[in-house]
């Protein structure tokens, strides 16, 4: 084994490292809380090893926030609210139905909301900007839409999490599209298949 692979293997283990001590930290707390000195606790190395990987803590919340927005954001490249509302809605869903556990601590604990924020911002900030909204329509209108139709999607998904996941995801996102596209009243139209 040459020296180069034995130092990017060191370099691999201790990232993992850090990555797996922070992500055990926001499951914990709030990102307010944590210190670079616990966290390098927690992953078994100082802090002088933590600022070769990271500048700041923010470095290392920003590249978290990256890996769940940006794969999103392809995913959803070219759709437009308000056309395409009902298909970024699924996608959402079962996007974030795939997820892992820190993903569903950022959306659905609550104590991470202005992380979720931004990572909902990173997700579809190309659909978000006033200067997409439809003709006829006017900043604030557009305004209200957006934060009616993405706090819907995030609301839907929560609950799923805190209801431990009981209904099976096809039917959670069948029903959030319904809801979120149609109105509550269409709930009476959407029969119930498993």
């Amino acid at each position: 084994m040459n020296s180069e692979y034995k130092q990017d293997l060191r370099v691999r283990r201790t990232e993992e490292s850090i990555r797996r001590a922070f992500a055990e930290m926001l499951l914990e707390m709030p990102y307010e809380k944590i210190t670079v000195t616990e966290l390098s606790k927690r992953a078994y190395i100082n802090k002088k090893t933590f600022y070769r990987h990271y500048a700041v803590l923010d470095d290392l919340l920003q590249e978290i926030q990256r890996e769940f927005a940006e794969p999103f954001a392809q995913l959803t490249a070219g759709l437009r609210y308000p056309d395409d509302v009902d298909a970024i809605t699924r996608e959402f869903l079962m996007y974030s139905a795939k997820q892992g556990p820190l993903y569903d601590a950022v959306i659905s604990s609550g104590m991470h909301d202005d992380i979720l924020t931004k990572v909902l911002n990173e997700m579809g900030a190309e659909r978000y900007g006033i200067q997409n909204h439809p003709a006829g329509w006017d900043d604030n209108e557009w305004s209200i839409y957006i934060a009616h139709v993405t706090s819907s999607q995030v609301r839907v998904y929560r609950q799923w999490v805190q209801d431990g996941r009981k209904v099976p995801v096809n039917r959670m996102v069948a029903l959030g599209v319904r809801l979120i596209c149609g109105g509550a009243y269409l709930e009476r139209g959407l029969k119930h298949t498993s």
